[in-house]
């Protein structure tokens, strides 16, 4: 105590005499400091802010269920519905987003953009007054949105909230079939009633609508068949949908889990006359309800294990790319996004339950014949592929360019194979990558090269993957690193120019520099034709080449920090302005006053007795 006020009367003594410049700067350098770094803070914490507002037993329960798939969403492997992206589910055959209000959507050309006016989708509430706390995942290697609810009243305590959690997907294997899972959890010790409440028809002035039985496991269930006509502009399609039928409501007992497996049957013709309507009708409706029988005649565990190993499957190839603070750059949740919507808006034949073995030869053959995919400029700099994904209509509008892009550049063939093939092609574009006449070839400008990039399993013939990095070293230079993952047979690479000799390919990355040529040449060569590499040399007609030079650092700040500055926070350098600015109007004010004024005292604080 004694020190403290010690302390106030040497700052007493300091301010009762003469305020030297010196003086006066450091109590203002020690008030913006204050008022810049500590000021805000304190202000909270006089007001109370910094306390963390009360977290409601739903909001916790919320919470705790989100927790178990923060992994994911931190890998950027999947999105929840409060970022920038939609929740959606497709196979290329049928299409939604997954709210209560969504309508199903079939293929229109490219994409699944042709709305049915359905809505197949089961929302769950409690009936009466109550709370309800929801939130959307969207899992991007399962192709699996799981929506959570989280449901109580006033009068429910923290052990007492009703959880509702649903899993909705389209199958891969069976096209045709919706699948909607159910499960509702009651911990507490009375019995809840939850109102269930599906939209169905929506002003679909063509429906017709009847009741067909159509066996389980577990017996014969009803199920609503609904057939009507789809206007597509030049011609008309019939779509059919069977759906279970529903009670009103549900009871759950204390202490008990619920669950609803529901399974929705969707079918459609090509376009037809007027006078074929009726007969495209019956047939649709077996279509739709077979549909269903197919899907029943699994367990769920089988069901689902056999959706999501098509998915696992389409994402063993892939991309990375390092993250990028630089305002516009394109980023990794985004490339994951826009893959996973291309891929839910195409159809995956080589693993369709329907089909037959001749036409999974000719896939294959499609999804082996890769020559002059990828042609275009590198999808990673065309910005109208990578539009925000906010809306069913802008993630149609994206998915239709994209398709258009690889197929107008060289890679048809591989989108003839479904979506095996579009990810390949995907693969391909992204970086620069293009297959041509024996080898597969990177062709990208160095200078580009100032993020890390990485190509994961590349597919290279039926039995070879490769594996191709990218890295920005520690002089600033970006290098390669190619591998290959498996092979069937010796694969050979060199760099840009291939003046040096081919470099065999194994499990061990090998590094290669990152060359310069005048005129530009592509950067990299694979090929499993020793000869044919060693012809390139003669076929690259090269004038100049070198190492490609550093990048400059403030580009690499760019991109690690989001400032050129070194990467220090904007606060610091506008404090460091500050303190510059306030030195120099006190120097000016001492030399205005030694050399402009005239003779005066300096500033004095003067104390109450010397006015006595």
């Amino acid at each position: 105590m004694n020190d403290i006020l010690e302390v106030g009367r040497r700052l007493k003594r300091s301010l009762d005499g003469y305020i030297t410049y010196r003086k006066a700067g450091a109590i203002v350098i020690l008030v913006v400091v204050f008022f810049l770094y500590l000021g805000p803070g304190a202000v909270r914490w006089v007001l109370g802010k910094d306390q963390r507002p009360e977290v409601t037993p739903l909001q916790q329960c919320l919470r705790d269920k989100l927790g178990r798939v923060q992994g994911m969403l931190d890998g950027m492997n999947g999105h929840s519905d409060s970022g920038k992206f939609i929740s959606y589910v497709g196979n290329g055959y049928l299409g939604l987003t997954v709210t209560p209000n969504s309508q199903i959507n079939i293929k229109s050309k490219r994409t699944l953009s042709v709305p049915v006016q359905y809505k197949p989708l089961v929302h769950l509430s409690l009936e009466g007054e109550a709370e309800e706390e929801i939130a959307q995942v969207t899992d991007y290697l399962t192709g699996v949105v799981t929506q959570v609810q989280c449901l109580g009243g006033e009068d429910m305590g923290g052990g007492e909230v009703v959880t509702v959690s649903t899993s909705v997907y389209t199958h891969r294997t069976v096209p045709g079939v919706l699948v909607q899972d159910i499960k509702i959890h009651n911990p507490g010790a009375r019995t809840v009633q939850l109102a269930v409440e599906k939209l169905g028809i929506a002003q679909w002035e063509t429906a017709k609508s009847f009741t067909r039985v159509i066996e389980h496991g577990e017996g014969g269930m009803k199920y609503g068949v609904v057939t009507g006509v789809v206007d597509t502009g030049d011609k008309k399609v019939v779509v059919a949908v069977a759906s279970k039928r529903l009670s009103s409501s549900i009871e759950v007992k204390s202490r008990m889990t619920h669950s609803l497996h529901l399974l929705t049957g969707v079918a459609y013709s090509e376009g037809v006359e007027d006078d074929q309507v009726e007969g495209a009708r019956l047939d649709m409706e077996k279509e739709a309800v077979a549909a269903v029988s197919a899907a029943a005649a699994m367990t769920w565990q089988k069901l689902l294990d056999s959706h999501t190993d098509v998915w696992r499957k389409l994402w063993t190839s892939g991309f990375g790319i390092s993250h990028s603070y630089a305002q516009g750059a394109i980023n990794g949740d985004s490339i994951n996004a826009t893959m996973y919507f291309v891929l839910s808006q195409t159809s995956t034949p080589l693993h369709s339950a329907h089909t037959t073995t001749a036409m999974k030869s000719e896939l294959q053959g499609y999804l082996s014949y890769t020559e002059g995919c990828y042609s275009g400029i590198r999808t990673l700099q065309a910005t109208n592929l990578w539009t925000p994904l906010t809306s069913l209509t802008k993630v149609d509008t994206v998915v239709s360019y994209w398709l258009l892009n690889l197929e107008k550049n060289g890679c048809h063939n591989l989108i003839k194979a479904g979506a095996d093939g579009v990810i390949q092609a995907m693969v391909l574009s992204l970086p620069g990558l293009k297959f041509s006449n024996h080898h597969l070839e990177l062709n990208v400008h160095p200078k580009e090269l100032h993020r890390d990039l990485t190509v994961r399993r590349l597919n290279y013939g039926n039995e070879t993957h490769v594996n191709i990095s990218l890295n920005v070293m520690e002089d600033n230079r970006a290098a390669i690193f190619v591998s290959l993952d498996k092979r069937n047979r010796d694969y050979y690479a060199c760099d840009a120019g291939c003046l040096d000799p081919p470099v065999k390919l194994g499990l061990t990355p090998q590094q290669f520099p990152v060359k310069l040529t005048e005129p530009v040449t592509s950067i990299l060569y694979v090929t499993a034709d020793h000869e044919h590499m060693i012809d390139l040399k003669h076929t690259i007609h090269v004038v100049e080449m070198g190492e490609a030079p550093a990048h400059e650092q403030h580009v690499l700040e760019l991109h690690r920090t989001g400032a050129r500055l070194g990467g220090l926070h904007p606060l610091f350098w506008f404090s460091i302005a500050t303190i510059i600015v306030i030195f120099h109007l006190f120097l000016f004010r001492l030399i205005y006053n030694e050399y402009c004024a005239g003779p005066s005292e300096k500033y004095r604080i003067r104390k109450y007795s010397d006015y006595g």
